[in-house]
Order: structure tokens, then C-alpha cells, then sequence
């Protein structure tokens, strides 16, 4: 993955665990953040990593809903 992509990718999801730890987590931001970094992980490379990040995310993403 391309540095300019990967730091975007790593971006995403201090995001994510920021507004996941914090005292009172948003759900509109946890889906906002889990899509994005579902979204940056289907743009990059094909990975095993990948795969389970996208299907992690998936998951969280149904979890919210």
C-alpha cells in the first residue's frame, strides 16, 4: 500500500479506537469511522490482514446497526 494511503488507513482507525475508548462513544461516529476504514482497506492491496480487517469491520458495522 502506497505510504500517502497507508497513513490515511492508519488515521481511520486512531480515530476509531479514540471514539471507541472514550467515555460515552458516539454510534453515528463508530459507523462513520468503521466505514471509512472498511472503505480504505478495500482500496489498498488484497491481504489476508485485509480480509480481516474488512470482515472486522463489517461486523462491528452490523453490531451498530
Amino acid at each position: 500500500m502506497p505510504e500517502p494511503e497507508r497513513v490515511e488507513l492508519e488515521r481511520v482507525a486512531q480515530d476509531l479506537h479514540a471514539e471507541a475508548a472514550s467515555g460515552n462513544p458516539e454510534p453515528g461516529r463508530l459507523r462513520q469511522f468503521a466505514t471509512q476504514l472498511k472503505d480504505k482497506l478495500l482500496e489498498g492491496t488484497t491481504t489476508m490482514a485485509a480480509t480481516q480487517g474488512i470482515q472486522m469491520a463489517e461486523q462491528a458495522l452490523a453490531a451498530l446497526m
